[in-house]
């Protein structure tokens, strides 16, 4: 059984990407080859990150316990909707509290918008995100447009292109992870 942590990305009121975050999170345990781990820094009121994990002499338990989810993942899922063609900075700044975390880690990207092009700029900011993090960025993404109508608030698809494009990233996905997974225990060993 994989381990796979759900990194979700909004803090704002009335946040329709929580829907996409549910739906992955769903369609993984679904598929019965993952046990997930669901981080909603919503949840966690990071302030805006100071000094890196590593440096702090009295971390937070907080940010004890999303470093263990991390650093016990097999991989990881992004999840954020697009603000001004970015990521959300709620997203980025909890990203920056961690380093060792996401060393080798695969990690998938969802993005979703209000709009037609589901978060595509925010999808390869966040690819490039995770070549810097010293991680593995998968190369299909699953982007969410028109949020309001793709997906209820359970993160049921309202669709049969939606319910298509989940399934297709997560076969797509726990490939990505088991390879990549694989072959760093072998390094490892």
């Amino acid at each position: 059984m994989l381990k796979i942590t759900i990194l979700y990305g909004a803090i704002r009121e009335g946040r329709l990407s929580i829907r996409a975050a549910r739906a992955i999170e769903k369609a993984l345990k679904e598929s019965g080859k993952a046990e997930v781990s669901f981080i909603d820094i919503k949840t966690y009121h990071l302030p805006v990150m100071e000094s890196r994990l590593f440096e702090m002499k009295n971390p937070p338990d907080s940010l004890l316990e999303i470093s263990s989810l991390l650093s016990g993942a097999d991989g990881i899922v992004l999840v954020s909707p697009e603000y001004n063609n970015g990521y959300s900075g709620a997203m980025k700044n909890a990203v920056d509290y961690f380093t060792k975390e996401w060393s080798h880690k695969p990690i998938g990207i969802v993005a979703g918008s209000n709009g037609k092009m589901g978060g595509i700029n925010a999808s390869n900011m966040m690819q490039l995100l995770v070549l810097a993090i010293n991680a593995f960025p998968m190369p299909y993404k699953l982007l969410v447009p028109e949020l309001q109508n793709a997906l209820d608030e359970e993160g049921n698809p309202q669709n049969e292109i939606m319910a298509k494009n989940i399934k297709r990233f997560v076969s797509e996905y726990l490939w990505f992870v088991e390879a990549i997974s694989n072959q760093v225990k072998k390094g490892s060993s």
